[in-house]
């Protein structure tokens, strides 16, 4: 049973008007300047409708058929698609690709990045917004492993990753979804982290323009992450821009 109903994608709709959240004015910055733009996980379609271009082709897609239900009642100028795991699109055929808290929904988010960098055109930019669960110090709410060790298995996977330039597996760690949403991220089924992104995305011929796990959105003052704080890649949010070569 899919638990994304249309309540869901009210406190969806929610997130996507944040405008606070340094993602916004990203997506709004490259958006404004792209002349064909794809939004991955468009859900009910408010953060594409917020990108102030009114020449730019803008489609947006989702496997959920509510969203796209009601992402086309909402904003019927722009064009909406249910899509699976393929996206149906030629390649190289936008200079924009983004998704925001997307990927950590996911099922094969290696598919999910290979086929972003498909539809992309050269020199084209490709941003990507999701929760930090797969740093060491992090978590997502499905993930049962104690946290000391994750946190040392965490370690020794950064040694790894630190002395690779690139890599061509993810490994991130699958979870089990709950089957109600009674609190944020219960869906999560896979748990995103932003130093093993960037390595896979440079396999896959995108250039890192800019990066960060975005420490400064971390919510009140938490004694337990004052010493990781010392850690670029260990903060609460991935917020990831690359250039296609």
């Amino acid at each position: 049973m899919d638990i994304r109903d249309e309540i869901y994608y009210k406190i969806a709709k929610e997130g996507s008007l944040d405008k606070t959240h340094p993602s916004f004015e990203l997506i709004s910055k490259y958006g404004q300047s792209a002349n064909k733009i794809l939004d991955i996980g468009c859900g009910e379609g408010t953060r594409l409708s917020l990108i102030n271009n009114k020449e730019a082709e803008k489609i947006g897609v989702d496997q959920s058929s509510v969203a796209i239900s009601l992402a086309r009642k909402q904003y019927p100028s722009i064009k909406f698609l249910k899509t699976e795991n393929k996206l149906p699109f030629q390649d190289s055929y936008f200079d924009f690709v983004y998704s925001a808290f997307v990927l950590e929904h996911t099922t094969d988010p290696e598919e999910f990045l290979k086929e972003a960098v498909r539809v992309l055109a050269p020199n084209g930019l490709l941003l990507l917004v999701a929760p930090n669960f797969g740093s060491p110090n992090r978590a997502s709410p499905n993930n049962k492993m104690p946290r000391f060790l994750k946190l040392f298995k965490g370690i020794g996977n950064d040694l790894l990753l630190l002395s690779s330039s690139k890599i061509n597996r993810l490994n991130w760690q699958h979870v089990k979804p709950q089957v109600k949403y009674d609190k944020i991220d219960a869906d999560t089924t896979v748990e995103p982290y932003l130093l093993s992104l960037e390595k896979y995305l440079t396999y896959h011929g995108i250039k890192n323009i800019s990066s960060s796990s975005l420490w400064n959105q971390e919510k009140g003052f938490k004694l337990s992450q004052i010493f990781f704080r010392h850690f670029f890649y260990w903060g609460p949010h991935i917020l990831y821009v690359g250039k296609k070569e």
